[in-house]
């Protein structure tokens, strides 16, 4: 069984500790999990959308346990529409978690490539850089709904600069973004950009909120011994103090929304 085998992928995420422990909907990972998709990736998601765009139906690509599609609204404009939802995971453990957490949407394993699902929208979030071919993978969701919804994490960062990617990467990270290259892939991906910002978290109120979230659950604002909870404490201090210094210390996220170019509509 290879890197490119999709089985591979499956044990893989069957196993990895974070996705194990999130599947326990009262552990801190899980809770964490939640907090971020509501107070960060969904806030910056439904920035990037166009004005006053409509949408029935919304498909995640890589769902995990389901955090951040259930928190998905609805338009401001759609009135009393309810939203169809569905998430496809590759872990029949993840979708297990997701179905009983959240038991009004639909959740899947099987290939969205060959499921025959359309929305209006499809969601991937955190989701390529675990992807052996991004772009075909990336293009291959680009068609299924009217526009895509792209959450990349971009890891050209000090912190990250000696990060060994693969299989083997404590969270399954195959490759490493940056800004360019994270527009480089939408347009290889037959997609067209219609709005994208960067941001990164350690700058906003998601951060102070998992900081107090560690210190109710796990009695402290950072994990590690005293002597790192104190380095990694002072090193946030100076982040937020000194923006251009944070900006080149720690990742960043970049939200994109993006359409079918004209060459790829009739493909």
């Amino acid at each position: 069984m290879t890197p490119n085998d999709s089985r591979f992928f499956r044990n893989l995420y069957e196993s990895k500790s974070e996705y194990v422990q999130r599947r326990d909907p009262g552990s801190f990972d899980a809770q964490q999990v939640l907090l971020e998709a509501r107070l960060f990736k969904v806030p910056n998601l439904v920035a990037v959308l166009p004005p006053d765009f409509k949408y029935e139906s919304v498909v995640e690509i890589g769902c995990a346990t389901g955090e951040l599609l259930a928190e998905f609204p609805p338009p401001w404009n759609s009135g009393n529409v309810k939203i169809r939802k569905t998430g496809f995971d590759i872990s029949p453990s993840n979708i297990e978690a997701a179905r009983s957490r959240f038991p009004d949407i639909e959740f899947r394993t099987d290939d969205f490539r060959q499921s025959h699902v359309t929305a209006d929208i499809a969601i991937l979030s955190d989701v390529l850089e675990h992807v052996p071919d991004d772009v075909s993978f990336l293009g291959a969701a680009g068609h299924i709904a009217r526009i895509t919804l792209v959450n990349l994490p971009l890891e050209d960062n000090w912190l990250n600069y000696n990060r060994n990617y693969g299989p083997q990467d404590i969270s399954g990270h195959l490759r490493r973004y940056s800004l360019v290259e994270a527009l480089q892939l939408l347009a290889a991906s037959g997609l067209e950009v219609q709005g994208w910002r960067r941001v990164w978290i350690h700058e906003t109120e998601c951060e102070s909120q998992r900081r107090a979230l560690r210190h109710r659950m796990q009695g402290a604002e950072y994990s590690g011994q005293l002597a790192s909870r104190c380095l990694k404490a002072a090193v946030y201090s100076a982040a937020r103090i000194a923006r251009p210094l944070g900006r080149r210390l720690f990742a960043s996220n970049f939200f994109a929304s993006a359409t079918l170019s004209a060459r790829d509509l009739g493909r």
